[in-house]
């Protein structure tokens, strides 16, 4: 009896054992470490998910940054005509001045409307941008006041061109005169535009500010419309026939040119402000050569702008 009872135990005891040997080698084949790492937590799942909101919400603020390309300016002109040779006006010393002078406007407005093209399509370091400006629409007038005293031009003195009979006889253009000077004309160039507060913290206001830096190449057709003022007439004798065809025909030249400007401009959003320096030659030429003959004028023409810019977004 005592032997069965000890087999017996011997026997349990056995399988007690086995069953935490069994045990153990199940446990010690888990990898704790690999199934720890892959719990996911409703935190870790809020934190990734506020990282994608918080990078979505940078991406669409800094497109907004950059989306103003398309611009319109309003410009207040400073412009300066000076003629490029001597150019005679048909007057004698003791009548006024023999040769036109530099003319300089008393105001002067330009109206454009243009747009950026990029060359690539982030911006560098999210502060600047390399492109290309395209004006379409560059349109200004400018106004001249009378340069002299009383008298600015002699309608019985003409100036003849040719020999022989081949020989005509013309008027001296009265560049004198109270006049208007209008130019159209289209201008291509490289720009840089640097936004250099992007990376500054807690002051989104600031991304905004940019500046631009631009030169531009272009060709303008412009013309000057020289007012009448039969007063302004040396020429006396009002049955003449130089007074009388210098009373009221008109007096304008045209002439056309390369362009060449260099500007900048500092904007926020869609507003800003910026100053530019226009520079060109154009060769005058009457628009009635039947008075005035079509002898060409030389003249440099400078602009200094300072202009209200619009820009708009995409």
């Amino acid at each position: 009896m005592k032997k069965f009872v000890f087999l017996w135990c011997c026997l349990f005891a056995s399988t007690v054992y086995a069953q935490d040997v069994k045990e153990d080698t199940r446990l010690s084949n888990i990898d704790w470490k690999e199934d720890t790492a892959e719990i996911v937590t409703i935190s870790s799942i809020i934190k990734e998910q506020e990282a994608v909101t918080s990078r979505s919400t940078q991406n669409r603020h800094f497109r907004k940054v950059w989306q103003y390309r398309s611009f319109v300016n309003f410009s207040y002109n400073n412009t300066k005509l000076t003629p490029k040779e001597n150019i005679p006006t048909g007057l004698t010393a003791a009548q006024g001045a023999t040769s036109v002078p530099e003319f300089k406007s008393d105001w002067g407005v330009t109206f454009q409307v243009g747009r950026t093209y990029r060359l690539h399509k982030k911006p560098i370091a999210n502060t600047a941008t390399f492109g290309f400006d395209f004006i379409g629409i560059d349109l200004s007038l400018n106004h001249f006041k009378a340069e002299g005293g009383a008298k600015l031009y002699n309608s019985d003195t003409l100036f003849t061109v040719g020999t022989g009979t081949n020989r005509d006889s013309y008027y001296y253009t009265p560049w004198l005169l109270e006049k208007y000077e209008a130019d159209y004309g289209m201008t291509f160039g490289p720009s840089l535009t640097l936004a250099p507060f992007n990376y500054v913290n807690k002051a989104d206001g600031l991304h905004f500010l940019k500046f631009h830096l631009y030169y531009h190449i272009g060709y303008h057709a412009s013309i000057v419309w020289m007012q009448n003022n039969e007063k302004a007439d040396v020429n006396t004798e009002k049955n003449s026939t130089g007074y009388k065809t210098m009373e009221n025909n008109l007096k304008m030249d045209w002439g056309h040119g390369l362009s060449h400007t260099f500007g900048v401009n500092m904007s926020w959003k869609n507003i800003g402000v910026g100053y530019e320096r226009r520079k060109q030659t154009f060769k005058y030429q009457s628009m009635t050569t039947g008075d005035f003959g079509d002898e060409k004028y030389k003249f440099d023409l400078t602009n200094n702008r300072v202009y209200l810019q619009i820009r708009f977004g995409k």
